[in-house]
């Protein structure tokens, strides 16, 4: 219930997204720091490939020497180096 008048309140006073409820927050701090927020589960990690399920689809994220510094219930801080970074959309 809470969520469905998060998601209205958020429509009508036209909200960002991430605000809203409706998909993840991606911080990207240069090539070193990226900060996920709203994420689901973290799908598979190692130090050079991270995956994530997010509402919006499958956040991959790959580079070397990925190292988890904060894992909290809706958000994660991820340091390393970073190559690439994709959103693979979720199927309806």
């Amino acid at each position: 219930m809470l969520k469905k008048l998060t998601k209205a309140a958020g429509e009508v006073l036209e909200f960002p997204a991430d605000i809203a409820g409706k998909g993840p927050k991606i911080t990207v701090l240069g090539r070193h720091e990226i900060i996920v927020e709203y994420y689901r589960e973290v799908i598979e990690f190692s130090e050079q490939k991270i995956e994530l399920d997010t509402t919006d689809g499958k956040l991959s994220i790959r580079g070397s020497g990925f190292v988890l510094t904060a894992v909290l219930p809706t958000e994660i801080h991820i340091k390393g180096i970073f190559h690439h970074l994709s959103l693979e959309e979720r199927e309806e």
